[in-house]
Formats: C-alpha cells, sequence, structure tokens
C-alpha cells in the first residue's frame, strides 16, 4: 500500500474515533448534584406595617399569639409600633428567650431607642419598670427589658430622656375578661363549598350565601384585628374567645366592628361582597382546627 493511501486511513480511523466520543459527551446526563434545590429561607424578623396588631402577624404566620409575645419580651395587650421589628423564632419549652434581661442608659438613649433596640413596645417598656409620662430616665439608670423580670420603681430624675403618652394610656387598659358560657354558632347561614383540609392548605371553610349577607360572631369575644392587611383574605376580622380560641371572618364587603370592641353572638361584625361567599378559621393554641367540629 502506499504511503498516502495508509495515511488517509489513519485520518479516517481518528475521525470515526473522536465522532464516536463527541456523541457519547452529548448524550451523557448532568450530574444529580448539579440539580439540588436550593435551601429554603425560613423568615425569622417582621418589621409592623400600620394597622397590624400582634394577633394579625402571630395568623399570618401561624404562631401562638403569645408564644410570639414571650419571644419578643411582650406582655398583655400587646401594644406593637408600626416600624417595630419582631422576632418570629419562638424559644423551646425551658429555654429562655433572651439572656439580656437589664440595660445600663447610656448618652442618647431614649426609652423609645431602648424599646425598639430590644424589640419591645414602648408602653410595656415602660409598665415593666415602673415609668409614668414623660417617660424620665437618666444616665446610668438600669432598665429591665424582660417582662418576666419587672424592675423596681423608679425614683423620680431631672432630665428628661423620651416620653410618648398616648402609648402608655393605650398599655394601662384593664385585662379583657371572656365570657365562659356559651356554645358556637354559625356566622352566616349558607351552604359549605369547602371543607377543612390542611393536606392542601384549607386551613378554614368556605360558606355560600348571597350578596350582602350579615355576618355575625360565631361566639362572643373582644376583635383583635380588622382589616385588610393579610394577603389572601380581602377585608378581614380575628376574635378572641378565650386565651386559646380565636375566630377569622374573611372576604367581607365592609367592616362594622373596630379592634378593641367587644362582641356578642348576636352583633353583626360585616357583610360580604358580590360573590357572596365568606371563608371561616377557628384556631386553638395558635393551630387551625375544623371548624365543622365546632359549630352548631
Amino acid at each position: 500500500m502506499r504511503k498516502d493511501g495508509v495515511n488517509s486511513v489513519i485520518r479516517i480511523a481518528v475521525m470515526i474515533l473522536l465522532l464516536s466520543f463527541l456523541s457519547g459527551c452529548s448524550s451523557s446526563p448532568a450530574g444529580i448534584s448539579d440539580r439540588g434545590q436550593p435551601p429554603s429561607i425560613k423568615i425569622k424578623t417582621h418589621r409592623v406595617d400600620v394597622g397590624e396588631t400582634l394577633y394579625s402577624i402571630a395568623w399570618r404566620y401561624d404562631l401562638n399569639v403569645s408564644e410570639l409575645a414571650r419571644a419578643n419580651s411582650m406582655s398583655a395587650p400587646y401594644i406593637i409600633n408600626p416600624g417595630q421589628k419582631l422576632s418570629l423564632v419562638l424559644a423551646k419549652k425551658g429555654f429562655a428567650v433572651n439572656s439580656v434581661t437589664r440595660h445600663a442608659v447610656t448618652v442618647g438613649d431614649t426609652l423609645f431607642s431602648i424599646a425598639s433596640k430590644y424589640g419591645l413596645a414602648v408602653g410595656t417598656l415602660a409598665r415593666i419598670n415602673h415609668l409614668k409620662p414623660p417617660y424620665v430616665i437618666k444616665l446610668g439608670q438600669i432598665i429591665t427589658v424582660d417582662s418576666r423580670f419587672p424592675g423596681p420603681a423608679q425614683p423620680k430624675a431631672a432630665n428628661i430622656a423620651g416620653s410618648s403618652t398616648t402609648i402608655q394610656s393605650q398599655s394601662t387598659k384593664k385585662p379583657l375578661v371572656y365570657n365562659k358560657n356559651w356554645q358556637w354558632k354559625w356566622p352566616i347561614v349558607g351552604q359549605v363549598v369547602e371543607t377543612f383540609n390542611p393536606d392542601k392548605l384549607q386551613k378554614g371553610i368556605k360558606i355560600k350565601s348571597s350578596n350582602g349577607t350579615q355576618v355575625r360572631a360565631a361566639a362572643p369575644g373582644h376583635v383583635v384585628y380588622a382589616g385588610s392587611g393579610l394577603r389572601g383574605y380581602g377585608r378581614l376580622i380575628i376574635i378572641k374567645h378565650s386565651d386559646t380560641l380565636l375566630s377569622a371572618y374573611a372576604n367581607n364587603d365592609s367592616l362594622l366592628v373596630k379592634v378593641g370592641q367587644s362582641v356578642s353572638q348576636t352583633d353583626v361584625i360585616s357583610s360580604l361582597g358580590v360573590d357572596g361567599t365568606m371563608y371561616f378559621e377557628i384556631r386553638k393554641d395558635g393551630d387551625p382546627v375544623n371548624p365543622i367540629s365546632y359549630l352548631k
């Protein structure tokens, strides 16, 4: 065989091998490790918006309001302020929420700045430390920042470092008393068109009625939220019936009650819109429960 013929055969063989290699590379799937999903991000803090209450925030994140309050060293009536930063990380049973219990007043401190630093309402911090308007504090004064360890009565001081009369007047309300002799009643007359199914994220039930139907409280209690700040709920009312039970009435056309108002089972609290469908939830200790097993 001539030399140039041998070279041609070699070139053809090399091309065949190269094509086989490239074909094999193109058909090889990517490694499974390259397809992994990024880890989910758990929200750990919430900045309070206008109109929110601690109850609506706890509802949004499926938390027990009492545990959320303890995580932020708050006590009833849970006064919060727009812009305040709340921790959503609840303490495990048997563990302290915050190892810091005292704060020494330094230059530039006000009661408001201290409250903001430790995630407390100003009224709550003032009550813990037995301070009255105009909330006088002085350099070097020890301020208790944990509601589990209330501070001693504070002496009068000459230098004013902060004041907030409105919040103090709100925080000194008497504790609410709840009626214990009642049974749940249907908030409207209608047909249940969606049942309770937490596996499908259906934490309540949908009741179909008609446009303008009046909604009544399912049980006596106190309104702890009335607004439209929770996405997916429309115009929403949350009522507290006891230390453990709350109910929610969503997708209203108009709200006829305000936060802090006491209601009975005969009181009309809202009216439905054009669709005539109401979404209703009951929560016990922060967890959704089947309303059908409670309603009579």
